[in-house]
């Protein structure tokens, strides 16, 4: 049976949305959640915003792989790149204890053991398995994180949110040249090794992941990123 507790950090962030907007409907029924409700309500806080703050660094991490590609590559009238913001969300909320996951399951067992516990309360609030919804493979578009080595022109890919994929293309692209596969890996990185258009020059590229399924292409490519890969 499907936990009711979600373990991705996106699906935690909108699970303690929902429950945080219902929370003052049930509060007078289960009297722990009006006990404990500051409690649920800091937690429910963290939770969201952490989540925020995680993106706004993924993007950050591109940001960064462009600005450091473009000033370390192998273009001199390259357009200089934004500056990065490193600069957390605003907002910040209080600190909390370890354990938010520990705690909201013992809030559950309480609130199910009761005798005027209803089954609709618990979906509502988002303490009952729900039904898993089949993945659209056309729903699916990985993330990519791409590091270039400090020699011997390679470059490493993590790829994150493959789906049911079960291998991944990596493709580049040149300057002034067209995407071209270089090679179909699988797990979550990979290191992929390219032959640099000028031998001894670093160069700078493209690098984007085509997902793989069945022997055949799954999902929507991934954005491209920026890497300088150095001889």
């Amino acid at each position: 049976m499907a936990d009711w507790y979600p373990s991705a950090m996106d699906a935690l962030s909108a699970w303690w949305a929902n429950f945080l907007l219902r929370l003052p409907d049930f509060e007078g029924k289960y009297p722990i959640l009006s006990t404990r409700k500051a409690e649920l309500n800091a937690a429910g806080e963290w939770i969201q915003y952490w989540v925020a703050a995680r993106h706004s660094f993924d993007e950050t991490s591109k940001q960064l792989s462009k600005y450091f590609g473009t000033i370390a590559g192998n273009d001199p009238g390259a357009d200089p790149p934004a500056p990065i913001n490193t600069a957390l969300p605003p907002g910040k909320p209080a600190e909390v204890p370890p354990g938010i996951e520990s705690m909201i399951r013992e809030v559950r067992r309480e609130v199910v053991g009761l005798s005027n516990y209803a089954e609709a309360d618990g979906e509502a609030m988002g303490f009952e398995a729900t039904a898993q919804t089949p993945l659209n493979p056309n729903d699916v578009k990985p993330t990519i994180d791409v590091f270039g080595a400090a020699n011997n022109s390679h470059f490493s890919v993590v790829v994150t949110g493959r789906g049911d994929a079960t291998m991944w293309d990596v493709y580049i692209l040149r300057k002034g040249g067209n995407w071209t596969k270089q090679e179909t890996c699988s797990g979550k990185s990979a290191d992929i090794t390219i032959t640099l258009t000028t031998p001894g020059d670093a160069e700078q590229i493209q690098v984007r992941v085509q997902l793989r399924k069945s022997n055949a292409d799954y999902g929507q490519p991934s954005e491209p990123a920026y890497v300088t890969v150095n001889p």
